[in-house]
């Protein structure tokens, strides 16, 4: 039994163990004011109603698991009632052929992965304390669940990457929980081939659809959030479940690549990924959380673990009245909070407690240790570290959807060693992807992209240097500058004439240096655009720059900030000089 496990390992005596549980009871017992309870109406009872979204997000099941565990630790009825009304509320989401949909609006059954890993760790962990009769049902629906997956889930099922490693996962605690050897086998197939997704410099692509496309720049589809939180952890927890002593080596590599994008308060640079429409800045919307991936590995790999609770501070920094809240300014901005990212990230933090969270020495992060240029071809992506700023550059060119990440060779990331976020940019055109993982801001008007770009609107159509996936990108590594050249395309990839703009992009010890131009027939009507994040950031025009400067606050719920929107236009000769600095 989990409780006894953790009793007999002193592990109580862990006080990081005891924030990590300390964080999971303060979500859960928020979440349990939510569930509806004595409607007479089985559609409802026992679902929980997310206020953001004015939904019962289908995937609320997933939070079973956590209820379990609570009530093993803590005892007196209460989550485990909870719990049980919570399964019996998945049944209106559970089909004939043993899929589950993702909401009752929502055709999409993929995530019947996710309902068995979350039933297999509950009962494989937890299932002592339910009646036989209980237990029972709750196999029941993994068996149907599990056909549906074993018929259905391979590799030619077209969908994103994090399907198929959540397919290896489910499989490979099934095949053991029910003694399936076509369940393993089947778990090692598909992590054998989502293993084969590995670039040379590191990345699992795959978050994107065709899954094997590589764009005009040689790039594949790369999504850092998904990865982190759910992918590469779920591939973990299948190498682990089936000893796959070859997978295990694998994931541990791409752990190691993928941390050099965590910052050093616990966020996750995804101001690129393909799916960064769901980026919150401590991870993603929907998706389970790192710390199942960098958490379970204690002394051994001590930055994995040192990574997974700077993750969890940042989830504290972001959780207010006992709701995770999507960004770290989505309270402040008075946005409410979607109970999807406290029910999907509580999984997570549970299957850590019970696997043990084993004490580590606190130790530094790749990103505090750096200083140089990196130059990641997958991602067509400058990361610089220089003095204390962290910026990432990109030209990435993979298309997940209009509007989506930024290209162009902009600086999507900017960070400060004491300010934090200084620039995080996202989707560069707000659109409902996905209208059951995403939420509205009643705010219109302050609703923009945090996206830096030159930009030009023409009647209705914005045209901007961010959505140009043609740009040429040149670094001096020496000088710590990257230059671009972009011209001024629409999201649809209208591009507009004689509109080849520069910009470069210099790092200094004490300041950015921005200088750019644009065309001569231009200068007059287009924009520097340049949002930032921080009351202690500031823009100073250089003594050679003379030109009209507007600034408005503005917020973004893809990434989760507020910040000063600046638009510069040229001077006479079509040029813009300015420094980004910080007043710590």
């Amino acid at each position: 039994m989990a409780g006894s496990y953790r009793k007999e390992c002193g592990l109580l005596k862990n006080h990081y163990a005891d924030e990590y549980e300390e964080l999971l009871k303060t979500w859960a017992d928020r979440l349990l004011e939510l569930q509806v309870h004595d409607t007479g109406n089985k559609r409802l009872d026992g679902g929980i109603l997310c206020p953001a979204c004015m939904t019962i997000h289908g995937r609320c099941t997933d939070f079973i698991y956590p209820l379990l565990y609570l009530e093993d630790r803590y005892g007196g009825g209460s989550y485990q009632k909870a719990a049980l009304r919570l399964f019996d509320w998945g049944e209106n989401l559970l089909c004939d052929d043993g899929s589950m949909y993702n909401d009752a609006q929502s055709p999409w059954n993929g995530i019947t992965v996710f309902s068995v890993i979350s039933l297999c760790e509950a009962l494989e962990n937890h299932g002592h304390l339910l009646k036989e009769a209980d237990r029972k049902r709750f196999e029941e629906r993994l068996d149907r669940m599990g056909g549906w997956i074993y018929q259905n889930l391979t590799m030619e099922f077209v969908t994103n990457i994090n399907y198929h490693a959540a397919t290896a996962a489910a499989m490979a605690l099934l095949g053991s929980y029910r003694g399936r050897e076509d369940y393993k086998a089947r778990a090692r197939q598909m992590a054998k081939a989502c293993l084969s997704h590995i670039t040379e410099d590191g990345f699992l692509y795959g978050e994107g659809k065709p899954m094997e496309h590589v764009t005009k720049r040689g790039c594949r589809p790369v999504d850092i959030g998904y990865n982190v939180e759910e992918s590469i952890p779920e591939l973990l927890m299948y190498a682990r479940v089936m000893e796959d002593e070859e997978a295990l080596r694998k994931v541990r590599g791409l752990l190691k690549t993928h941390l050099d994008f965590m910052l050093p308060d616990g966020g996750w640079d995804n101001s690129f990924g393909t799916r960064n429409f769901k980026w919150t800045y401590w991870g993603s919307r929907t998706s389970d959380g790192c710390q199942e991936g960098y958490g379970m590995w204690g002394q051994e790999e001590p930055q994995f673990s040192e990574a997974a609770y700077r993750n969890l501070l940042l989830y504290k920094a972001c959780t207010h009245e006992g709701f995770l809240y999507g960004g770290p300014d989505y309270h402040s901005h008075g946005e409410t909070p979607c109970i999807h990212h406290a029910f999907s990230h509580a999984k997570s933090l549970t299957s850590v407690l019970d696997h043990g969270v084993e004490p580590w020495e606190r130790c530094s992060l790749p990103a505090e240790e750096k200083q140089g240029m990196a130059y990641y071809p997958t991602i067509d992506t400058w990361r610089i570290y220089k003095g204390p700023w962290i910026g990432t550059v990109t030209a990435y060119d993979f298309e997940y959807l209009k509007g989506g990440h930024t290209s162009g060779g902009t600086l999507s990331m900017l960070w400060h060693r004491k300010m934090g976020p200084v620039i995080a940019s996202s989707m560069t055109e707000y659109s409902l992807f996905e209208a059951h993982n995403m939420q509205q801001s009643v705010r219109k008007a302050e609703h923009r992209p945090l996206t830096p770009r030159i930009e030009m609107t023409v009647g209705k159509t914005v045209y901007a240097t961010c959505f140009d996936t043609d740009g040429v990108m040149d670094a001096d590594q020496g000088a710590w500058t990257v230059k671009t050249d972009a011209s001024l395309v629409s999201a649809g990839h209208e591009r507009m004439q004689q509109s080849r703009c520069s910009i470069q992009w210099k790092f200094e010890d004490e300041r950015i240096l921005i200088t750019g131009r644009v065309p001569d027939c231009l200068k007059d009507q287009a924009e520097f655009v340049l949002p930032l994040i921080g009351q202690r950031v500031f823009l100073q025009c250089e003594a050679e720059y003379k030109a009209e400067c507007k600034a408005e606050d503005i917020f973004f719920l893809a990434g989760g900030f507020k910040a000063r929107e600046y638009r510069l236009r040229p001077d006479r000769d079509g040029r813009f000089a300015i420094s980004i600095v910080c007043g710590c």
